[in-house]
């Protein structure tokens, strides 16, 4: 297929044709969704990660308060050499935790 006399008067008429055509289409666009935005009042959309982060304030405030009694007692054994982790009770938690965060 061959495009020929690209150049001429008719093509260049027929792009402003369609130009001007579109810029009113647009512009009719325009106005018609300000026109509903005016008519549908205040409106607020929060992001999927503006969800997520709602949903981690709601857990937050569900999870059990902290026992400072309980951290002092750990931070001391730590920092005298007293505090024994049993690694493989340690990671099996780790995964069921992991496990049930998935299904939320």
């Amino acid at each position: 297929m061959s495009i020929s006399n690209v150049g001429t008067a008719q093509y260049s008429d027929a792009i402003k044709v369609l130009d001007t055509t579109r810029k009113g289409e647009s512009a009719r666009k325009g106005e018609a969704a300000a026109d509903a935005d005016r008519n549908r009042g205040d409106q607020v959309t929060i992001s999927s990660r503006g969800n997520d982060l709602g949903r981690l304030a709601e857990l937050a405030k569900a999870a059990p308060e902290i026992r400072s009694e309980r951290v002092a007692e750990l931070k001391s054994a730590l920092e005298d050499g007293s505090l024994k982790v049993d690694s493989r009770e340690l990671a099996a938690k780790m995964f069921k935790e992991m496990s049930l965060e998935s299904l939320f």
